[in-house]
C-alpha cells in the first residue's frame, strides 16, 4: 500500500511538471513524466500486482489534469493511454530482457530502448493523438508528433533513471569518494545547462572559424563523464537533469532553438536530446559489461588462484596438521568473499548429533545479528561428512550463480581434507584386510599395471598358469604364461593385452592340462576401474566341477532316455496301429499273389505291381522300426546340423496314430523351407514329443469340442521359435514357471519330470522354453533355438548336416501351406472275408482357409 501512495505521489508531480512543460495552446508536453513513472514502478514490481499501482495513479490522474477544463472524456482516455504504454513497455521488457530492471549490458539497453523508448510509445500515441483530435479538435499528426517525440525522450531519461535510483541507491551512500564525485559532475552539468539553456553560449565560436556553433555539445562532456564513470545509472540521470532544463529553457523562450518556431523548436530540441540519449545509453552498457566482464575475470582469477593454494595446502598435510590450516584459510576465503563467520559442522559418528569441527569469526565484529547466511554440504565420496556455514552481518549483493559455483568448490576441498585422515586410516585398514583376502584364497590372484608387471600376489601365485617359478611383484606376467598348449598359451597372453589395452573389459578361458592325470583350470582376467590402468588375473582349478557336470549330464541323458523309453509304452497303441497297416497290407497282397499264381494264365503284371506293393509297405515298417529304435537308444549327444522342419514332421508322424485314437486333430503350420538348428536329433526329437503328448493329453482332458492342436514356427534373425498350442484347460494360476520344476505334476500318475528334461536339453541347445494361457483357452508352449551359423542360408546345405534318411519327400518350394492330420477310416479285407475296420491317418495339404476353419470349428 505504502509504495501505490508514493506511485499516486510521483504520478501526480510527474503530471503537474508535463503540464507545466507544455507550449500553450497545444495538449502534449515537451516532456511527459508520468507514463515513465508508471513504467518504471512496472518494472520494479510483480505482474501481479500491476493493477495496484494502475488503480493507485488514476485518483492522482484526476486531481492532475481536470482542472486545466478538458472534457473528462478526454482526461480517461488519455489516463488509458498512459497506462497502456506502461504496461506494454514493462510486458515487452519482461519477455525480451533477462533482468528488466537493469541496463548495464547491450543486449539489455538495446531491448529497454526498442521496448520502452520506441513500441510502447508509438503504440499508445495513435489512441492519444485520436482522443485529443476528437476532443480538442488539434491537428492530429502534430500532437501524434509531439507527443511520440515527448514520451520517447521522457522514457529513455526518467526510467533507468528511477530504477537505477530504488536499486542502486545503497551502494552509492555507502561509497564517499562516489558521492564526491558524483556530486562534482551534478554542479559541473548544471552549470554548463544554465549556461546553454540561458543563451550566454550563443556567441560561443568553435576550433573553426566560420563554422555554426551548437551550444548543447558543451554538454557532452559532462554526459560522458556520466556515462564512462557511472554507467547507465549516472546517464540516465546526467539526460535527465539536462532534459528538464533544456525543456523549462524552452517553454521560457531561451536556448539555442528560441530562432525556430514554437512547434519547430519542441521538435528539434526533443529529438537533439534523443540523439544523444540513445548512443550514451548504449555506450553506458557496453562500457557497464566491459568492466563487468573485466571484474569477473579478475575475480576468477582471484579465486582461482587462491583455490589452487587451497587445494595444494590440503594436499600436502597430514592429519594432525590440518586444524590451524582451516583457521588460516577460513581467514583468506572470508576477506576475499566478504563473509564474517565460516565454520565446518561434521558428523563423527553415525548416530550422534552434529558438532561444529572447526570455525572462525571476523575480528572487530561490531555485534550486528547476521542478516545473510548460506550453507553448503560437505560429501566426499558420495558420503556426507558435514555442511559448511557461511554468514555476513551486511546484506551486500545476493549469493549469485558464479559465487555459488566458486563455494562449491571451496566445500569440495573442505569435505576432502576432512576426509583425508579418514581415508588414509581406512586405506591401510583395506591393504591389511587386501592382504589377507588374497592370501586366505584358494585361487591365484595377481595385480597388473598397464604393462603386465605385477604389482600384488597372493601365496597361492606360485602356480599362476602352470610357471615353473613362483611369480613374485616386479615380474612380467606377459612372459611367465606357461600352457602345455602353445596356442591356447598364445590365446591368453592376446586377452590378458587386450584387457590392458581395455580393447576388452574381460576375459576368461578354461583350458585342460594332462600331466599324470587331467585336470582343468579357469582363467580370467577383469580390467581395473581406475585411471593408471591395470588388470586381475585370477586362475582356478575346477577339476571337480567339470567331473561333477559331466556326472551330471550324464544323468540327465539317462533320465531323458529313461522317459524316452516310458514315452515308448505310453505309444504302444500307436505304434501298434503304425505297424499294423504295412503288416496287413503285405499280407493281403501275398495272399492275393498266392491266388494269381494258382490262375491260369499267371498275370505277370498284376504280379509285378503286388511285389512292387509289398516292397513298399516293407520299407515303410522298417522305417517306422528305424525311428523308433533311433528313439529308444541311448546314445552319447552327437551336435549336428538338421532341418528343425523335417524332424517335427518326423514326430509328427509318430503320433499321428495316437492323435487318431484320441480323437485329436493336428495342424502344423511350416513352411517348406528347411530351418537349420544345430543340436541333438533324438533330443529335440524328445522335446517335440512331450510337448505333443502333453498337448494331447491336455485336450483330451478337456473334453471340449476343439480337439485341435496347432504346432506352428517362426524364424527371426538369429533364432527359430516353435510354439504348440492346445485347447486344453490351460495352466493353474502361478504355476507358468512351477511346471518346468523337477517332480512338479498334476497328473494322479505323473512324474513330474517331463517339461524339467526338456527344459535342461533347451538349455544345453542354448534355447528357452515359456508357458503361457491363451486368451481364449487352452495353453502355448514355445521355445526357441539358435539359428545355425553355417546352415543360415537354406540354398546350401552345411557339410555336418544329419542327412538320417526319413520316408518324407523333400518339400517344394512352393507358397507355405500348413499340415492338417484328422481323424478317418479305411477298411481293409483279408483273404478269409474277415473285414477290419482300422483307423488310419490321412495327410494332406490344405489352405490357409481350411486349415483357419477347422481350427475354429
Amino acid at each position: 500500500m505504502t509504495r501505490a501512495l508514493l506511485v499516486a505521489a510521483a504520478y501526480y508531480v510527474g503530471a503537474n511538471l508535463g503540464l507545466i512543460l507544455r507550449f500553450p495552446p497545444t495538449t502534449p508536453s515537451v516532456l511527459w513524466p508520468p507514463n515513465s513513472m508508471l513504467t518504471a514502478a512496472l518494472l520494479l514490481s510483480a505482474p501481479r500486482r500491476w493493477w495496484l499501482f494502475l488503480l493507485a495513479a488514476l485518483p492522482a490522474h484526476l486531481a492532475a489534469e481536470l482542472p486545466t477544463g478538458w472534457p473528462l472524456s478526454l482526461v480517461l482516455a488519455l489516463f488509458v493511454t498512459n497506462c497502456l504504454e506502461a504496461v506494454i513497455a514493462a510486458s515487452l521488457m519482461r519477455r525480451f530482457s533477462d533482468d528488466a530492471t537493469r541496463f548495464d549490458t547491450l543486449r539489455r539497453a538495446a531491448v529497454f530502448i526498442a521496448a520502452a523508448g520506441l513500441v510502447a510509445p508509438l503504440v499508445s500515441t495513435f489512441a492519444d493523438a485520436a482522443a485529443v483530435w476528437v476532443a480538442l479538435g488539434e491537428p492530429y499528426w502534430r500532437v501524434w508528433t509531439t507527443r511520440l517525440s515527448s514520451n520517447v525522450l521522457t522514457a529513455l531519461t526518467l526510467v533507468p533513471a528511477l530504477v537505477a535510483t530504488v536499486t542502486s541507491t545503497r551502494r552509492w551512500i555507502h561509497d564517499p569518494l562516489r558521492r564526491l564525485e558524483a556530486a562534482a559532475l551534478a554542479g559541473g552539468l548544471f552549470t554548463i545547462s544554465f549556461l546553454v539553456f540561458t543563451d550566454h553560449l550563443a556567441d560561443a565560436t568553435g576550433p573553426i572559424p566560420g563554422a555554426p556553433v551548437t551550444p548543447i555539445v558543451f554538454l557532452l562532456p559532462f554526459i560522458l563523464w556520466a556515462t564512462v564513470r557511472f554507467g547507465p545509472a549516472g546517464t540516465s540521470l546526467a539526460l535527465l537533469s539536462t532534459t528538464v532544463l533544456a525543456s523549462s529553457a524552452a517553454v521560457y523562450g531561451t536556448g539555442p532553438f528560441t530562432n525556430l518556431q514554437a512547434a519547430e523548436s519542441v521538435l528539434a530540441l526533443q529529438m537533439s536530446l534523443v540523439v544523444i540519449a540513445i548512443p550514451m545509453l548504449c555506450l553506458a552498457a557496453l562500457v557497464e559489461e566491459r568492466r563487468a566482464t573485466v571484474r569477473a575475470l579478475n575475480d576468477r582469477l582471484r579465486f582461482e588462484e587462491l583455490l589452487s593454494r587451497l587445494s595444494g595446502a590440503f594436499v600436502h598435510l597430514a592429519g594432525h596438521e590440518m586444524d590451524p590450516a582451516f583457521e588460516h584459510w577460513f581467514e583468506q576465503i572470508g576477506a576475499f568473499l566478504g563473509v564474517d563467520r565460516i565454520a565446518v559442522t561434521g558428523l563423527p559418528n553415525v548416530g550422534q548429533p552434529l558438532v561444529t569441527a572447526h570455525a572462525w569469526t571476523r575480528a572487530g565484529g561490531d555485534g550486528r545479528r547476521i542478516e545473510r547466511s548460506l550453507t553448503l554440504p560437505l560429501v566426499a565420496g558420495n558420503r556426507l561428512l558435514g555442511r559448511l556455514d557461511l554468514a555476513r552481518r551486511s546484506p551486500g549483493e545476493p549469493w549469485t550463480e558464479e559465487r555459488l559455483r566458486w563455494l562449491r568448490l571451496v566445500a569440495e576441498v573442505f569435505a576432502n581434507a576432512l576426509a583425508r585422515k579418514e581415508t588414509d586410516d581406512a586405506l591401510r585398514a583395506s591393504r591389511a584386510m587386501k592382504s589377507a583376502i588374497l592370501d586366505a584364497l584358494s585361487s591365484s590372484v595377481a595385480v597388473l599395471d598397464r604393462r603386465g608387471w605385477i604389482i600384488a600376489v597372493n601365496d597361492v601365485g606360485t602356480r599362476f598358469a602352470g610357471t615353473a617359478a613362483p611369480l613374485g611383484v616386479g615380474m612380467n606376467y606377459l612372459d611367465h604364461v606357461r600352457v602345455p598348449d602353445p596356442r591356447c598359451a598364445d590365446d591368453i597372453r592376446a586377452g590378458i593385452q587386450a584387457v590392458l589395452d581395455h580393447a576388452r573389459p574381460t576375459y576368461a578361458v578354461e583350458y585342460v592340462r594332462r600331466d599324470d592325470r587331467e585336470r582343468w583350470f579357469a582363467f580370467s582376467v577383469v580390467a581395473l576401474d581406475r585411471p593408471e590402468g591395470g588388470a586381475v588375473v585370477s586362475e582356478t582349478e575346477i577339476t571337480d566341477r567339470k567331473h561333477a557336470e559331466r556326472e551330471a549330464e550324464q544323468s540327465r541323458q539317462e533320465l531323458a532316455h529313461f522317459t524316452r523309453v516310458s514315452t515308448m509304452g505310453e505309444l504302444t497303441a500307436s505304434i501298434a496301429h503304425e505297424l499294423n497297416q504295412p503288416l496287413a497290407g503285405i499280407l493281403l497282397n501275398a495272399q492275393t499273389a498266392s491266388r494269381l499264381l494258382n490262375a491260369t494264365p499267371v498275370a505277370t503284371d498284376e504280379l509285378r505291381e503286388i511285389l512292387s506293393d509289398i516292397v513298399a509297405d516293407d520299407t515303410r515298417a522298417a522305417e517306422v522300426i528305424r525311428r523308433l529304435r533311433d528313439f529308444a537308444r541311448n546314445s552319447d549327444a552327437e551336435r549336428v546340423v538338421l532341418d528343425l522342419h523335417a524332424l517335427i514332421r518326423e514326430v509328427i508322424r509318430l503320433v499321428t496314430s495316437d492323435a487318431i485314437i484320441r480323437n485329436v486333430t493336428l495342424l502344423v503350420e511350416c513352411g517348406p523351407e528347411p530351418i537349420w538348428v544345430s543340436g541333438d536329433r533324438i533330443q529335440l526329437q524328445q522335446v517335440v514329443l512331450d510337448l505333443l503328448l502333453n498337448a494331447m493329453e491336455a485336450v483330451a482332458e478337456s473334453g471340449a469340442a476343439d480337439r485341435t492342436i496347432l504346432v506352428r514356427t517362426a524364424k527371426s534373425a538369429e533364432t527359430v521359435c516353435v510354439a504348440v498350442c492346445d485347447a486344453g484347460p490351460g495352466i493353474r494360476d502361478g504355476a507358468n514357471e512351477l511346471i518346468f520344476e523337477p517332480f512338479y505334476t498334476t497328473k494322479p500318475a505323473g512324474m513330474g519330470m517331463g517339461l524339467s528334461i526338456v527344459r535342461s536339453i533347451l538349455r544345453a541347445h542354448d534355447g528357452a522354453i515359456a508357458a503361457t494361457n491363451n486368451p481364449g483357452g487352452g495353453s502355448t508352449f514355445a521355445f526357441t533355438l539358435p539359428l545355425a551359423s553355417a546352415g543360415a542360408n537354406a540354398a546350401s546345405v552345411p557339410a555336418d548336416v544329419d542327412r538320417t534318411p526319413t520316408d518324407e519327400p523333400a518339400p517344394r518350394a512352393t507358397t507355405p501351406q500348413p499340415l492338417v492330420v484328422t481323424p478317418t477310416e479305411r477298411v481293409i479285407e483279408t483273404d478269409d472275408g474277415d473285414r477290419a475296420a482300422r483307423e488310419t491317418p490321412r495327410v494332406r495339404a490344405a489352405t490357409t482357409r481350411e486349415a483357419a476353419s477347422r481350427t475354429t470349428s
